[in-house]
């Protein structure tokens, strides 16, 4: 039932069909595969933080908000039921949080609406809205240690990378779209005739609003962000496996000013709240951001119901290639990086790395040594670059997909299993000798496995990048400007990055072709996500110009 997983949770990302019916260890499997074997024993020379034995740390921050957030006020659900979030360290529950269901929807979009046709959020100056965006990134700063702690404890990511990166690009976000708000205009524009011509640039309502678990308060930010720019308001689901950030920032929301009924906030499972939120009818927008089978649900609820626009950001399984003529060592670590970041857990993680026959061998030794250096372990000690995976579901279906690599001749450099005997942490894995119909090629795992193929030329490998049902993002690694500019202009991708990955500048649009998606977020061209179109035509008597 999580935000990203298969349809029947209606908001997820897709499993593997098949089970691991000898658990989550693989010794004995992996030393039946000649293949492999050989490589096995130094898959465990991990830089760890013994995992199995550590301590772990006490996360500095109190759980303060878990009902919903309805008009202004935390409630319980309408049902009084509550489900459990998870500690991805141990797989123990850390909060109780109110369970939202239809009900607690409709009570949400009917907040939401009465807000928008009564409210005085639309009509306030487009500055007034702007300052109180300002103070409301101003309160998360000065809270950023409470909120780094939290999404760490309910994530798993890094302390480091939540404190460091992710609250810092999050304010940085609410700057950006302060910014916009009294930038947004429409055009006079001429007719043919005695006519004055207005375009009306309006906020288009109630926007319905999933967010994933992999991202909370960075996704929060790139949805919430662009659509009270424009004046709407909103009701956001959160993922059941991450709700607490969301909570936590939207109580800081109401403190910097915001009135309520502007922004609700419910928690729950994507059958019941996701199902209800994407096929309301008096919802005017719905944003997702999830697995491609997800989206297509979604977007199915939006139209049989009053046929709601929607911007989806889906699944990726994203190229890196690196060609003859790089850097091999500065390659390694940048494609180490594009695909290990948050453990895996990214919708454009650089998973199928693509690397020139030429240097190809010396590419997959330094893979090898880069992963089996990476410090897995507590996330909030210092120094760790690798957390957990979100929960036992995901965490079953990384290793599932890392016997299938197995299982279909690709070689295992190293890792292949979990790592300690508690949590969810998955060794840092690297696959060589990967071809094309894999499923470690064709699907998004999702997780920490690194599937490194080879390509001989450039024709090549834009054809076989291209040869997906994806199109988030690609990277492309070269000194050679030409060659830089064919692949890019060649790869049929919502984002390339040459030479750099994962960069998500505030004014950078992001999404995706084919199965990826529709619409934008961030940059200017998420604003029309939020925005409708009105053409007013006024005859003109005698006008001096025309």
């Amino acid at each position: 039932m999580a935000a990203r997983r298969g349809i029947c949770s209606l908001l997820s990302r897709s499993l593997l069909s098949s089970s691991c019916s000898s658990g989550y260890g693989f010794g004995s499997f992996l030393q039946s595969r000649g293949r492999v074997s050989r490589l096995h024993g130094r898959g465990r020379r991990f830089s760890s933080s013994a995992v199995a034995e550590e301590e772990l740390v006490t996360p500095p921050v109190q759980i303060s908000y878990t009902q919903n957030l309805i008009n202004g006020q935390f409630v319980d659900a309408a049902s009084g039921k509550t489900f459990p979030t998870y500690d991805p360290r141990t797989g123990e529950v850390i909060a109780h949080v109110a369970e939202g269901e239809a009900e607690d929807i409709n009570r949400a979009v009917s907040a939401a609406r009465k807000a928008f046709d009564e409210g005085k959020w639309p009509k306030m100056t487009a500055y007034e809205r702007s300052r109180i965006l300002l103070r409301f990134a101003d309160l998360v700063e000065k809270h950023s240690t409470e909120l780094a702690a939290l999404e760490t404890w309910n994530n798993g990511k890094p302390y480091e990378q939540s404190a460091r990166t992710e609250i810092p690009i999050f304010v940085r976000l609410f700057h950006y779209y302060a910014g916009w708000a009294d930038k947004i205009h429409g055009l006079t524009v001429p007719a043919d005739g005695k006519y004055h011509v207005q375009v009306l640039h309006e906020p288009i309502g109630v926007a319905g609003q999933i967010i994933p678990w992999n991202f909370p308060l960075l996704m929060f930010a790139w949805k919430v962000g662009p659509a009270l720019a424009c004046g709407n308001t909103l009701v956001l689901k959160t993922a059941e496996q991450t709700p607490l950030t969301a909570l936590y920032v939207a109580k800081l929301f109401h403190e910097a000013g915001l009135p309520p009924g502007v922004l609700n906030v419910v928690s729950g499972y994507g059958p019941t709240a996701g199902a209800a939120l994407a096929s309301h009818m008096d919802v005017d927008k719905v944003a997702f951001t999830g697995s491609t089978n997800t989206g297509k649900v979604v977007l199915e609820l939006a139209a049989k119901s009053n046929l709601k626009p929607i911007t989806l950001e889906l699944g990726g399984k994203s190229p890196f290639i690196v060609c003859e003529d790089a850097d091999v060592d500065k390659a390694v670590e940048l494609a180490h990086f594009a695909l290990f970041f948050n453990q895996g857990q990214c919708c454009c993680a650089g998973s199928r790395t693509f690397v020139h026959e030429r240097i190809y061998d010396e590419f997959v030794e330094k893979s090898r040594a880069r992963a089996q250096r990476r410090v897995v372990g507590d996330p909030f000690k210092k120094g760790v670059e690798q957390g957990p995976q979100i929960d036992s579901e995901q965490f079953a279906k990384v290793l599932r997909y890392i016997k299938s690599g197995i299982e279909s001749d690709a070689t295992l450099e190293c890792g292949g299993d979990r790592l300690g005997s508690k949590g969810y942490f998955v060794q840092p894995t690297v696959f060589s000798n990967v071809k094309d119909d894999m499923l470690i090629a064709k699907d998004e795992i999702f997780g920490p496995v690194q599937s490194i193929l080879k390509f001989k030329d450039i024709d090549e490998v834009i054809q076989r990048a291209n040869a997906t049902r994806y199109g988030l993002a690609a990277g492309v690694f070269t000194t050679n400007l030409d060659t830089a500019n064919t692949i890019t202009r060649g790869l049929r991708t919502g984002t390339v990055w040459v030479n750099c990955f994962d960069v998500f500048d505030a004014a950078i649009p992001f999404g995706g072709y084919k199965m990826s998606g529709m619409g934008r977020e961030k940059g200017i061209y998420s604003l029309q996500n939020y925005l409708q179109v009105k053409a007013v035509v006024t005859p003109l008597k005698n006008p001096a110009w025309l």
